[in-house]
């Protein structure tokens, strides 16, 4: 069985058509029982949900929100709570309370609405900082101390967020995976801006679509020893040449 572990934004959307082809084929593949399909986003899960309905994504077997802070696993429905297990080891290590102290008194800060700022995860906007780089530097700074409970994600030149330090979208989807029984070389992900990172450190095969943020590029040129797949189209259409590359659509389900 293979694992797709898949940004949303700006890596399956931004073409219709092409998410619908590739939703397609991914279809075909759960029915079949040959694919299980992890959806690691910045989104909250009732956006998931109507990106399912409205959006033409296919329904996926597990959710990972709030950049891997979250994990969902079916029945994935508004009313749905993040595995237990989880969310118990987070909390074991952060505080919102000291998390939000590393951003007082940055310039231009802004945070993010509070749907997105939850007890796992304190994100804030830096695009209105006189240098956004340089801030997101500052408070990385302010962490270095304490990142064995925290990390900082900086990405798109704008959203910085600070979570615990044992989540993410890499360690959330290892954890769901191997907590599974699957098998991690089983696992292709995919994404486009510097969020989705760590998801290409824990698993060696991966997809950046064509239309990746300059960030996510760099740091893919940067990985030794894994196999990342630089898709020459973008959005879904980009994914689906990624998972051709790797064999994901070598079966008589697709």
């Amino acid at each position: 069985m293979w694992i797709v572990a898949s940004d949303i934004d700006g890596t399956l959307t931004g073409d219709r058509d092409s998410l619908n082809r590739l939703a397609s084929r991914l279809r075909g593949l759960r029915e079949a029982g040959e694919l299980l399909l992890i959806y690691s986003t910045g989104r909250r899960l009732e956006q998931v949900i109507a990106g399912v309905a409205e959006e033409g994504l296919p329904e996926p077997d597990a959710v990972l929100c709030q950049v891997g802070t979250e994990i969902y696993v079916s029945p994935l429905t508004e009313h749905a709570q993040p595995m237990a297990v989880w969310r118990e080891k987070l909390l074991a290590e952060y505080s919102r309370q000291e998390a939000v102290s590393f951003l007082k008194g940055i310039e231009g800060l802004v945070m993010q609405p509070s749907e997105f700022n939850t007890e796992l995860k304190t994100s804030c906007f830096l695009d209105g900082c006189p240098k956004p780089d340089d801030a997101a530097d500052e408070i990385r700074r302010r962490i270095e101390l304490y990142t064995d409970r925290y990390q900082v994600v900086w990405s798109s030149g704008r959203d910085l967020d600070i979570l615990p330090a044992s989540s993410g979208k890499g360690k959330a989807i290892r954890f769901l995976v191997e907590r599974q029984g699957l098998a991690p070389d089983r696992v292709v992900v995919a994404g486009d801006t510097g969020n989705d990172a760590t998801m290409f450190v824990e698993f060696l095969k991966g997809v950046v679509v064509a239309n990746a943020r300059r960030e996510l590029l760099e740091f893919a040129d940067s990985l030794a020893g894994g196999d990342v797949y630089i898709a020459r189209k973008p959005y879904a259409a980009g994914v689906e040449e990624g998972l051709e590359y790797f064999g994901v659509f070598n079966s008589s389900a697709s």
